[in-house]
This record gives C-alpha cells, sequence and structure tokens, in this order.
C-alpha cells in the first residue's frame, strides 16, 4: 500500500501542476464561517425560547410547484403543470419528521429535520419553525414541490461508437415519496435495463425496502433491502436484511478495449442489527451482522494480445461471516448554496468520523477455510467561511495466511467559493486492490471523470483521478423554470496493474454548459462538456469529444 501511494504521489506531480495553474484560487480566508452562511438558528430570547416545552400542534403547508405563480410570459404553464402535478401529501412530510405533538422541541432535532428534508429531490423546505405559545410550542413546516416525473440522460461517444443511458424516474409517486425508476444502459460490454423501486416509509413508519431487477446481453441481477435504520442521530436501534444475486459475463479491458471475459455468479446477504449511543454531539454505534456469500468464477476467455494475469479457470469460494463493527462519529454539518446544485441549499459533513468492523468465518459454518475479516473507515473535515472541503478514506481484506482481497480507497474534496454563484471544485480520487479476484477492476473514462476519452479508456487494479472545475452560474432562476451556468475543466488519470501496462497520464481539458431547473427533480445539474485530450492524444488527433449528463461529471 505504501509503495502504491509513493508511486501515486510521484506521477501526480505533473497533473496537480497543470491544475493549480489552470484555477490557483485566491488566498483562502481562514475567518469562522458565518452562522447565516452555516445555517445555523438565528439567537432567540431565553425567556421566549421554544426549547423543552411540548409540541402541541404541527402545521403542514404544502405548496405546489409554482405557488405563488410567476406571471407572464409563462402564466399557462404554470397553471398547467399544478394542475397535472399530484401534490406531496401531509402525511408523507410527517413520516420525514423526527418529532411529534406530546413530545419536547428540541432544535438540534428541528435541524437534523431541515437536513431530512433538503436531501428529497422532489421538494424544498421553505421554512421550519417553533413558536411558542403559552407553555406549548407550535411547528410549522412549510414545502414546495418539485417536477417529480423526470428523464435520465448519460451520452458519450467512444471509438467512433455512441453509448448512453436513457430512462424515467418518478420520485414522488401518486404523492407519497416513493420512488420508481426504468433505467436503459448501453455500453461496450452490452445492454442492460434496470427496475428499481423504493419506499422510505412503508405504511407509514420508519421502516424502508429498496427492490431492484436487471437484465441484459451480459446476465441479470435482484436485489432487495429493508431494513430500519438509525433514522436519526440519536436513535437507539437499527436492523436491517439485505440480498443481492447476480449472473452476468464480466469484462476486463486494456487500452479501452475489451480483451477478456469470464462469468460470474454472485449470491450474498446479510443480517445485521445494532444500538447506538449519543452524548455531547458524539455518536456511538455497535452493530453485529451474519454475512452470506457464494462466488463463482468461471474460466477466462482471453483475446490475443491479452495479460496472462487475466488468465484462470474455475474458481469457488464461499463466506459465512459473523461480524461485528464500532463506528465513532461527531457530526458538523454546514450548509451551503450552489456547490453540486444550482440555486439549491445543500448539507455537507465536515466532522470526524471512524470505523472498525471485525468478523471471522468459520470452515465449520460453510465457509470455504477458516478466515478473518477486517475493514477500516475514517473521515475528516474542515470549513472556514469560504472553503470547506473532506477526506474519506477506507482499507479492507479477508485474513488466511496472509491479507486476501485488500481494497483501498480514498476520495479528497475542496471547494472554495470566490463569491455567490462562483465555486472552484478540487477532487482526487485513488483506489486499489491487491490479491483480488480475476473480475476485479478498476476503470474511467468519459462517463466518470476522465471527458476526452472513451468509456473504459483507463483500467487496471490501481488507479489515480484528480479533477478540478470551476463552475459560473450566469443566470440565476430566469421565469422561475431554468438557471444557466457555465464550467472550464481539467481531468487527469492513471492506471497501474494488469490492463494498464504501457499507459501513462491521461490529460484532458474543457469547457461547458450547465442547466438546472429549480421546479424540478430532473438531477442536480444537466451537464454539456466539451473536452480535447492533451496526452495521449487520441490516435494521434485531439478531436474534441462531446458528452451530456444528468448529473456532475465526478
Amino acid at each position: 500500500m505504501i509503495a502504491w501511494a509513493r508511486r501515486a504521489s510521484a506521477d501526480a506531480l505533473g497533473a496537480l501542476a497543470g491544475i493549480v495553474l489552470l484555477a490557483a484560487p485566491a488566498a483562502m480566508a481562514a475567518g469562522a464561517e458565518s452562522p447565516a452562511e452555516a445555517g445555523a438558528p438565528a439567537v432567540r430570547d431565553s425567556a421566549a425560547s421554544p426549547e423543552g416545552r411540548t409540541i402541541a400542534r404541527i402545521d403542514i403547508r404544502v405548496r405546489d410547484i409554482f405557488d405563488p405563480a410567476p406571471g407572464d410570459p409563462f402564466s399557462s404553464f404554470y397553471r398547467l403543470a399544478n394542475l397535472l402535478h399530484i401534490r406531496t401529501r401531509d402525511r408523507t412530510i410527517r413520516q420525514q419528521l423526527l418529532f411529534a405533538p406530546g413530545e419536547p422541541w428540541r432544535e438540534q432535532r428541528g435541524e437534523e429535520t431541515a437536513r431530512a428534508l433538503r436531501t428529497l429531490d422532489y421538494l424544498e423546505p421553505r421554512r421550519l419553525e417553533a413558536r411558542r405559545v403559552g407553555d406549548s410550542v407550535l411547528v410549522t413546516v412549510e414545502t414546495r414541490d418539485a417536477w417529480t416525473t423526470s428523464p435520465v440522460l448519460n451520452l458519450e461517444r467512444g471509438g467512433g461508437v455512441l453509448y448512453e443511458t436513457v430512462g424515467l424516474s418518478e420520485r414522488n409517486l401518486l404523492g407519497l415519496g416513493k420512488t420508481l425508476a426504468f433505467i436503459y444502459h448501453e455500453d461496450a460490454t452490452g445492454i442492460t435495463r434496470n427496475l428499481t423501486y423504493h419506499d422510505p416509509a412503508v405504511l407509514g413508519t420508519r421502516l424502508q425496502l429498496r427492490y431492484s431487477a436487471a437484465s441484459g446481453t451480459a446476465g441479470s441481477s435482484d436485489l432487495f433491502d429493508v431494513a430500519l435504520p438509525f433514522y436519526a442521530e440519536e436513535a437507539r436501534w437499527g436492523s436491517g436484511l439485505f440480498w443481492h444475486r447476480s449472473t452476468y459475463e464480466a469484462s476486463l479491458f486494456q487500452g479501452g478495449a475489451e480483451v477478456a471475459t469470464l462469468d460470474v455468479r454472485n449470491h450474498e446477504s446479510e443480517l445485521w442489527g445494532g444500538r447506538g449511543w449519543e452524548r455531547d454531539h458524539t455518536i456511538v454505534r455497535a452493530i453485529g451482522s451474519l454475512y452470506q456469500q457464494d462466488r463463482h468464477l468461471g474460466p477466462t476467455r482471453l483475446t490475443p494480445g491479452a495479460p496472462p494475469d487475466f488468465a484462470g479457470g474455475d474458481e469457488d469460494l464461499q463466506i459465512r461471516r459473523l461480524a461485528g463493527q464500532v463506528r465513532i462519529w461527531h457530526p458538523h454539518f454546514i450548509v451551503r448554496e450552489d456547490i453540486d446544485r444550482m440555486g439549491r441549499k445543500e448539507d455537507f459533513d465536515v466532522g470526524n468520523g471512524a470505523a472498525l468492523k471485525l468478523g471471522y468465518s468459520p470452515e465449520a459454518f460453510g465457509s470455504t477455510a477458516n478466515e478473518g475479516y477486517a475493514r477500516l473507515d475514517a473521515e475528516t473535515g474542515t470549513a472556514t467561511s469560504s472553503d470547506f472541503g473532506n477526506v474519506r478514506a477506507s482499507i479492507s481484506m479477508r485474513l488466511r495466511r496472509g491479507p486476501l482481497e485488500v481494497i483501498r480507497r480514498l476520495d479528497a474534496r475542496w471547494n472554495h467559493k470566490w463569491r455567490p454563484g462562483h465555486v472552484l471544485v478540487l477532487s482526487a480520487f485513488g483506489m486499489g486492490g491487491t490479491e483480488v479476484p480475476r473480475d476485479f477492476q478498476v476503470v474511467v473514462g468519459g462517463l466518470n471523470g476522465l471527458r476526452a476519452y472513451s468509456v473504459q479508456a483507463l483500467a487496471g487494479t490501481e488507479l489515480v483521478r484528480l479533477n478540478a472545475e470551476q463552475r459560473w452560474i450566469l443566470v440565476r432562476n430566469r421565469w422561475d423554470l431554468i438557471s444557466l451556468g457555465a464550467a472550464v475543466f481539467y481531468d487527469a488519470a492513471r492506471a497501474w496493474g494488469p490492463g494498464a501496462v504501457g499507459t501513462d497520464w491521461f490529460n484532458a481539458a474543457g469547457f461547458g454548459a450547465r442547466f438546472a431547473t429549480p421546479r424540478s427533480a430532473l438531477g442536480p445539474v444537466i451537464r454539456f462538456d466539451v473536452a480535447w485530450p492533451i496526452s495521449p492524444t487520441r490516435h494521434g488527433e485531439r478531436q474534441p469529444v462531446f458528452t451530456f449528463g444528468s448529473s456532475q461529471a465526478f
């Protein structure tokens, strides 16, 4: 792991220099964040404070998409959209609240509820107010709906072929906050059709349900997940059951082309339950789990020139693992606007946390062999008045006589807001594996942060990707229908290991247009990008590559 980190950091110096030269920020203001920008509540007179007093009533006010409706020139359109839209039901909002009549009002619970509402794509929280009346508290929750029947679209051209992801998603089915989506995905490995259903409040309870089914030219899969999660920071209990089945043809890449395939059959499930504690804003959770996996890898089918590391015959693995995990988390949420979403407030956690999971798979339970398991996760962040960032890292491994399937991951991000509507985003992503199964590859290309190259341009068992993007908002919420923006960007990536032999750093730069529909749940942003390869070129040429997506590129 140390050798990999040294090699990656040394080779990254050139790409990092390019990023800094492209978008060198002004000196960062090191002052403390202002309460207004951080979303902190206003200070109240202690005598009139509702803190600790009993909640007598909660009033829910759900407004239409355009309420109040702007005037001309699109007044008829506004009225039609409100007419066709099914308004979110009051009970759907109540299911998201972390307080109820008869309970004492707590400002912390109110802030946490506001964060939960802001994560919902189908509405925008306008007001959450607690007002003392006598010896009790009246709470008002006011929201504004969004148009939730939305298309999903991503396009990218590679090797003369247009790859696409299209679909339709309804994120507030019948006003109940449930999601139903159908996605059609096409890439070099084939075609996949996916159906997903998510219910965050089964029968009005805290129980959550998610089901997904996919089929296509390369195989099929099913996923079922039902859980009573730790729905709040102070939640004491959580439990769940996860089940996943997949049968597919895995593809291995080299030089942007498929050079090997193998059949994979994987069945896994996990039953978990845990207890949580909260004290002085520090959260501790202890979770126990029973995990089961049956995995089969078939013989590899190689094309001429494929790396010999891809070769292999039939392999079977059975795991029956008992595990325990402890997580310690000290959250620190801040509220920012215009970072990943145009014209919307977003919550970011810049607190500290760590989790350790240890497990054992006895052969007597049906495992292939006696083996251990370990996983460590860590996160940290910081914020000033104009900047904030966070780092998340993890490492996991199976343990027999030595470590197996060692997976390392690092995700770092820094955001510098010059002024309202102007933000510089820097991102670094790294992932690597040693002693991994044959079907393990980390792939980066046109659809996930390397925009001037094909979809599977870089592949290997170790990968580093660096991105810098300067974003501007040019027109904000015009006619309550659209916001317009622009961006310039620099992408760089490199891979090592089987599939990456003979490759060096890939570098690209470009510009793009950004669109957002503030009254729609279409996505964080609609993105049109044009990128040029800097090095290496594509077949000796530097022709521009166009990409389109309904989300940010990284």
